[in-house]
């Protein structure tokens, strides 16, 4: 019988494991490049998800500021309107007494004065809520 030759053996060990280490070296470099592709594509995604928020985000911010100005319009012609119909009203009210009107009936004309600036100010809230 021969004796076993340890040179071929530890020449054998050596390709298989020289092989080995190709073969995983291979696998992990293929593993890798996927991930990084996959890693790539979902920053990519999220970028332009973000973009298309920021394009939302500036369109109601854009609504907002113009509801704002109506509403702020809005608020200064009530106040101009009520400026008026104080000034209205205290005349009336010279007048009625000058005039010898009762006093019922400028109470009267003072409610339906204030009825219609109250009417006013719900009109503009609700229009305000849309």
């Amino acid at each position: 019988m021969q004796k076993p030759d340890y040179r071929h053996v530890r020449d054998l060990f050596k390709g298989c494991l020289l092989l080995a280490t190709l073969v995983g070296s291979g696998a992990f470099l293929g593993y890798w490049l996927a991930a990084e592709s996959t890693r790539q594509a979902h920053l990519e995604e999220i970028g332009r998800l973000q973009q298309s928020h920021q394009v939302a985000l500036d369109a109601i911010a854009g609504r907002q500021f113009r509801a704002a100005s109506t509403l702020e319009h809005a608020a200064g012609t009530v106040a101009a309107a009520a400026e008026t119909a104080q000034g209205a009203a205290a005349i009336a009210g010279q007048a009625a007494k000058a005039a010898g009107v009762p006093a019922a009936a400028i109470e009267r004309d003072r409610k339906a004065i204030n009825s219609t600036i109250q009417r006013a100010n719900e009109r503009i809230a609700r229009e305000g809520t849309r």
